[in-house]
């Protein structure tokens, strides 16, 4: 990156930047679940491989 390319990014200003969604207060436990089941299957499986080697 060139210093013209990091001034130009410094000095754009806070306008350029705009987060659209808000949070609404809630945690949707849904959402969660939904995100941590993939990874709580891998653990799983990967402790039920360790107790096959024991």
């Amino acid at each position: 990156m060139t210093n013209m390319e990091i001034r130009a990014l410094e000095n754009r200003g806070p306008t350029a930047t705009v987060w659209t969604e808000s949070y609404d207060g809630k945690t949707h436990y849904g959402d969660v679940f939904r995100a941590l089941t993939p990874a709580l299957f891998i653990v799983a499986i990967a402790a039920s491989l360790l107790v096959a080697i024991l």
